[in-house]
C-alpha cells in the first residue's frame, strides 16, 4: 500500500495526467474555473493530481485553537506537502438573506488576496463564507480588519455554527414567517453560544420560511424551525372560479395534486379535510394565489437532524407548534440546556434522543407527549387511513409513550 505522506512513485505521470485534465477544464463555451483559479495562488498541481487519482489529497484536521478566535479555525491538511501546503480556512459570518452589499464584497476580496490564497469559498452547503489558505501567524489581523469591516468570524468548534436561514418574505411568496428578521434576532440573542464553544458537539440552527424547507433543516439540523400553519390550506373560490372559466374542470386538478387525497370535490367546491393535509405545498405550488397556506401560522420545531455523526445521518423529529419567535427562543434556549446537561462527549443533538428516547427526552423539557412528537401520523402518502383506523393509531401511540388515551 503506497504512504500517502510520501510522494508516490508515479508522481510525475500522475502530475502530467493532471496538467491534461486541468487543460481538457479550459477548454469549452463557459468560463472556465479552472482558468479563473490560475489567477490565484491555490495549488492546482495538488488539484490536478487528485483528479487524475480520483482521490481527494485533502483531508479535515479539525479545529484549531487561536487566541483572539475563541471557536477557533477549521484546518484542512494535505495528504501530499511535497506538492501542496495545508491551509487554514476562516469562517465568516453573513448578513441573512445572502444579502452583501457591494462594502463587503470588496471587503472579503481585498482579504483573500492580502492575507490567504486569493480565493473566496462563497456559500458553502452551510451557507458559510471562507477565506482558505491564510498563514496561522496572519489570523489575527485578518480578523481585525474584518471586524474593522463591519463582519464577524466563528461558526467553527462546539458551538452554534452558522445559522443558516432562507430568503424568506424577500422574494418567496409561500413565506410563513420573516425568516430573516428571526436569524438576525436570533445572533442578537445567542451570539454568545455562537463564537464561544460550550455544547458537547456542535448545533445547527435552520430556518425555513415555510414547510418546503428550501434549507434541508430536517435533514441537518439539530434544531430545525420550519413555517407552517393550522388547519388546511385557504382556497380562493374566486379565484377556482377564474380558473374554470379557462380550463374547465380545474376541481379535479387541484384534487389531483395532493398526494394524500386530503382534497376533495364538494358539489361545486373544494373540501380539504385537515387532519389528512401534511403541508406539502404540491397544491399550494400548483396553484399559487388559488391555495393558499392557512390564515393562522404556526412554527414548527423540529429536533435530532443531522447528516454525518456517530450513529449516521437521522431526519429530525416534530417537537411541537409555537405561536410567536419569543415561544421559539425561550424552546431553544431549553433545548440547548437539556443538551448541554445530558449530552455525552462529541454526542450531537439527535444521537443524545436516540439514545435516551424521545420519551425522556420530552420529560427532561417537561413537555407533555404527543403522537406528532414521535412520528407525524401521515407519513405514507400511497395509502389513505379512516377515522376509526386514525383514532386507534393515537390511543396505541400514546399508550407506548406513556401519556394518556383519552381526552
Amino acid at each position: 500500500m503506497t504512504d500517502e505522506k510520501a510522494p508516490d512513485k508515479n508522481s510525475a505521470e500522475q502530475a502530467e495526467r493532471g496538467a491534461k485534465i486541468l487543460e481538457e477544464l479550459e477548454k469549452g463555451g463557459w468560463p472556465s474555473y479552472v482558468k479563473e483559479t490560475k489567477k490565484t495562488r491555490y495549488p492546482l498541481k495538488a488539484y490536478g493530481i487528485s483528479l487524475s487519482m480520483r482521490r481527494n489529497l485533502w483531508g479535515v484536521g479539525g479545529y484549531v485553537s487561536v487566541p483572539g478566535i475563541p471557536t477557533g479555525i477549521l484546518m484542512r491538511i494535505t495528504t501530499r506537502p511535497d506538492i501542496g501546503e495545508s491551509a487554514n480556512l476562516l469562517r465568516i459570518y453573513i448578513p441573512s438573506g445572502y444579502f452583501l452589499p457591494p462594502k463587503l464584497l470588496n471587503l472579503l476580496a481585498d482579504c483573500a488576496d492580502k492575507y490567504g490564497v486569493g480565493m473566496v469559498h462563497a456559500l458553502t452547503t452551510s451557507s458559510n463564507i471562507e477565506i482558505p489558505g491564510v498563514p496561522k501567524d496572519r489570523l489575527l489581523d485578518l480578523v481585525k480588519e474584518l471586524k474593522n469591516g463591519g463582519m464577524d468570524v466563528g461558526s467553527t468548534g462546539d458551538s452554534f455554527r452558522n445559522t443558516t436561514a432562507c430568503v424568506g418574505p424577500a422574494l418567496c411568496e409561500f413565506a410563513n414567517y420573516d425568516s430573516l428578521k428571526v436569524r438576525d434576532d436570533f445572533y442578537d440573542k445567542f451570539m454568545d453560544y455562537a463564537k464561544y464553544p460550550t455544547f458537547p458537539h456542535k448545533m445547527k440552527v435552520k430556518l425555513s420560511a415555510c414547510p418546503l424547507d428550501c434549507t434541508r433543516s430536517s435533514q441537518k439540523a439539530d434544531i430545525a424551525v420550519i413555517g407552517s400553519w393550522e388547519g388546511a390550506p385557504e382556497v380562493d373560490s374566486k379565484d377556482v372560479e377564474r380558473l374554470a372559466s379557462k380550463e374547465g374542470d380545474v376541481l379535479a386538478k387541484i384534487s389531483e395534486t395532493c398526494p394524500t387525497k386530503a382534497i376533495r370535490i364538494k358539489g361545486s367546491s373544494l373540501d380539504i379535510v385537515s387532519e389528512d393535509c401534511v403541508q406539502c405545498m404540491e397544491c399550494i405550488k400548483a396553484f399559487p394565489g388559488t391555495l393558499l397556506p392557512g390564515r393562522k401560522k404556526k412554527f414548527k420545531i423540529l429536533v435530532g437532524g443531522k447528516l454525518r455523526g456517530k450513529k449516521g445521518p437521522l431526519t429530525a423529529k416534530t417537537f411541537t407548534y409555537l405561536d410567536t419567535e419569543e415561544q421559539v427562543f425561550a424552546c431553544i434556549d431549553k433545548i440547548i440546556t437539556v443538551y448541554t446537561d445530558n449530552a455525552a462527549r462529541k454526542e450531537r443533538l439527535g444521537d443524545l434522543i436516540s439514545r435516551i428516547g424521545m420519551k425522556d427526552f420530552l420529560e427532561l423539557m417537561n413537555e407533555k407527549a404527543d403522537p406528532k412528537q414521535v412520528k407525524e401520523l401521515r407519513t405514507n402518502v400511497f395509502y389513505q387511513i379512516t377515522d376509526e383506523a386514525r383514532e386507534v393509531l393515537v390511543k396505541d401511540l400514546k399508550d407506548r409513550m406513556g401519556g394518556k388515551s383519552d381526552g
